[in-house]
């Protein structure tokens, strides 16, 4: 295992908090503040501007798309529906 993955899953001080139509809105907590900053496209990694702390792209996206399908929201709304519309 790498050394920025071990630091990733020990660690992790960023999240992605939405995507909107010009990137992702990543907010950090490193150096105990709390800031966002928007990036258009993910690379492989992401770089704090402000406090230079780093996390893995992958890390970042698959932690968004587990809170976004535990979210409450998905659980009442147009998902059910679609699943009631299927046949079997």
């Amino acid at each position: 295992m790498s050394e920025l993955r071990k630091f990733a899953h020990e660690n992790p001080t960023m999240y992605v908090d939405d995507r909107s139509p010009d990137g992702h809105i990543i907010v950090c907590t490193g150096d105990g503040t709390e800031h966002s900053f928007l990036r258009r496209r993910l690379g492989l990694s992401v770089e704090c501007p402000v406090c230079g702390h780093t996390a893995l792209s992958v890390d970042l996206v698959a932690a968004f798309y587990r809170r976004s399908v535990a979210d409450p929201a998905w659980m009442g709304g147009a998902r059910e529906e679609d699943e009631r519309e299927r046949p079997l």
